[in-house]
């Protein structure tokens, strides 16, 4: 009796011969009946076929080198850094030089935008601001501030400066004030009149030396434009500050003001009230004849040629708006 590895083995010889010889008459068959031109065909059908290599069979790797030991921060710096994309550029290149680049469209729409028309109210706006600012500059507002120049208001400043006076308090602080400069001593009084002389002696020397800092042609200029800025805008809004300089040529009087000069010279109106008194002037000027006036007039018109050359040599201009 065969044991069982026995029994297993002649198997599987009966199992390849009896398949081979099937697979043998097959073949045979085939090319019987098959033509001529197909005999390459059954020949390479007939050849025996070559074992295939085994899918998980795998190519000898190459030898790798040794590991090093580097930190992971090495490793990392050493790996080639991605180089950046260019593709981008290329892409608003070509949109630049093609011209359907939204982008660059609105750019240059936005470049040549064109400005916002202003409206009549804002144009006039802003003209009135450069005139105004135009004005302040010429009219010259740097003359130096004036102290006191009474003894009253010396005393007064005295008394207040670096105070604060709360402004309902104002009207009985001032009481106060007069009070106290009521009964002040004489020599106390006297103290505060020569400060009060010497104040106005350094105010005119302060005011000539300000003065020479400018020609004549620009004091006039500032004396104009400090009329036009109280006229038009109502400034300052105190009272206007006249700028008084020698240098400049005296206005001409009118034949009419050359006849008060003289009326009020002569003493006949001596203690009357001054509006009595210019209403009389004005009734006799209106009663008199054409002779009478003729030398007052003959006057006024020697006068304005006079302040004509004195403008032109003066102020390098022509008198304008002569009547």
């Amino acid at each position: 009796m065969l044991s069982s590895i026995g029994r297993a083995a002649v198997k599987r010889l009966v199992s390849t011969n009896a398949t081979q010889s099937i697979h043998r008459i097959a073949l045979s068959r085939l090319a019987a009946n098959a033509p001529k031109s197909n005999g390459a065909f059954v020949r390479t059908f007939a050849a025996p076929a070559r074992p295939k290599e085994s899918a998980t069979k795998k190519k000898p790797a190459a030898a790798k080198a040794p590991a090093s030991k580097e930190p992971t921060s090495t490793r990392s710096r050493s790996r080639a850094k991605p180089k950046p994309k260019s593709a981008p550029k290329s892409k608003s290149k070509s949109k630049a030089r093609t011209g359907t680049g939204s982008k660059s469209a609105t750019a240059k729409k936005s470049k040549t935008r064109k400005p916002r028309r202003e409206t009549p109210e804002q144009r006039k706006e802003r003209v009135t601001k450069l005139e105004k600012k135009e004005l302040k500059e010429r009219a010259l507002f740097t003359e130096p501030k004036r102290g006191p120049i009474l003894p009253w208001l010396v005393f007064v400043d005295q008394e207040t400066k670096n105070k604060k006076i709360v402004e309902a308090d104002f009207q009985a602080h001032m009481r106060q004030l007069s009070q106290n400069y009521k009964a002040l001593p004489t020599s106390e009084l006297q103290r505060l009149a020569t400060k009060a002389e010497q104040n106005k002696a350094d105010y005119v020397v302060q005011y000539k030396a300000w003065l020479e800092r400018y020609t004549p042609q620009e004091i006039s200029d500032a004396r104009r434009a400090r009329v036009a800025l109280k006229k038009k805008y109502n400034f300052p809004v105190k009272a206007r500050k006249p700028i008084h300089d020698e240098r400049l040529p005296r206005k001409a009087s009118n034949a009419y003001a050359l006849y008060t000069k003289a009326r009020w010279a002569s003493g006949d109106l001596a203690g009357q009230r001054v509006g009595e008194s210019a209403k009389q002037i004005g009734q006799e000027w209106n009663n008199m004849s054409a002779t009478d006036r003729a030398p007052y007039e003959d006057l006024a018109r020697s006068n304005l040629e006079h302040y004509e050359k004195e403008v032109q040599a003066v102020l390098h201009r022509p008198l304008y708006n002569r009547k």
